[in-house]
């Protein structure tokens, strides 16, 4: 009993030494030079993040006049405009939040369609063609977004001559008109989303079916069990941490969707986003406080569904 309370005091009191004991100029020599390095990224943040934050939250809680640099605060009145249908403001916010909630429709088809051509990549008899299947399927991934609205808008042109039709309403010997409807050209961008973003989910598929032990799928032919029943009992669960990655972006990138509103629709008020709302109020009309307030609310939307994703993650995906 004496020995082990002599071990403990002991102990204790080496430990509190060890806490008491200065920093050498070789330890501060480090820290200091640490301390620079993540100086650089701790500026940007600070500039580019948390002042921009701050001033959102004020110009959102105020009337501010950007000619006159006046500010008035109104407390959550401009909360109040976005959220009233029977308003201006709000009638075409909540025109965008539906057509922002429309494009949504293309995750689960990007996804289901990456998850698609990573699985004909990775088949066995398509081993010596996959290389040139991977890259054609995960180009339009690598274009920029004005470039790539750009040359969608084309293939939907919808002209009114043979000559100025696009490439899907000839190919298809069809006269819709895609670029000036609303509902086909909500179609239009569900689609070209669809197939731009299906490269990036088969990517990061493919990558993760490679990383797959092949002992589950031995011991898979041993039991007899079929293709089907070795994608949907092992190929699929095993791909879960991807699919909810492949959520979490593509959901929080779809609500923040502006180039489709504003290259591929020309700016049509039908068919705007809430970005596209935001930079409309916010630097066409120099309504920042409306502006502010929008992004304000997109933002704690994008928060509360990427929560709500890891809180229910662990009911279906599988922990490696």
């Amino acid at each position: 009993m004496d020995l082990a309370y002599t071990l403990n005091t002991q102990t204790l009191s080496y430990n509190t030494k060890e806490k008491k004991r200065k920093r050498t100029k070789i330890e501060k020599k480090e820290n200091r030079i640490a301390f620079l390095f993540i100086l650089p990224p701790v500026i940007s943040f600070t500039i580019f993040t948390i002042i921009p934050l701050i001033v959102a939250v004020m110009f959102s809680l105020g009337d501010f006049n950007g000619a006159t640099f006046q500010y008035t605060f109104v407390g959550f009145d401009n909360f109040a405009k976005l959220l009233n249908p029977n308003s201006t403001y709000g009638s075409n916010f909540l025109k965008a939040i539906v057509n922002t909630l429309s494009f949504i429709i293309e995750v689960p088809i990007a996804i289901f369609l990456g998850l698609i051509a990573a699985t004909l990549a990775n088949a066995k008899g398509c081993k010596k063609t996959n290389h040139l299947w991977r890259l054609l399927i995960y180009l339009p991934a690598v274009c920029s977004a004005v470039a790539s609205n750009v040359i969608w808008r084309a293939i939907f042109s919808d002209g009114g001559t043979a000559s100025s039709a696009g490439i899907i309403n000839t190919l298809f010997h069809i006269d819709i008109r895609w670029l000036h409807d609303r509902i086909p050209l909500i179609s239009a961008i569900i689609i070209k989303n669809s197939i731009g973003s299906m490269g990036s989910a088969m990517i990061l598929y493919y990558a993760s079916m490679c990383n797959i032990s092949k002992d589950y799928y031995e011991a898979a032919d041993i039991d007899g069990a079929n293709g089907l029943q070795k994608f949907t009992k092992i190929t699929f669960p095993m791909l879960t941490p991807v699919t909810f990655y492949l959520l979490i972006m593509r959901l929080s990138g779809c609500l923040q969707t502006y180039a489709d509103s504003y290259i591929f629709a020309a700016g049509d008020r039908d068919v705007q986003s809430i970005v596209y709302f935001i930079w409309n109020y916010g630097l066409n009309k120099q309504n920042y406080s409306i502006a502010s307030a929008a992004a304000l609310l997109l933002g704690l939307v994008i928060m509360g569904i990427t929560i709500l994703q890891f809180r229910f993650s662990n009911k279906w995906v599988l922990d490696l």
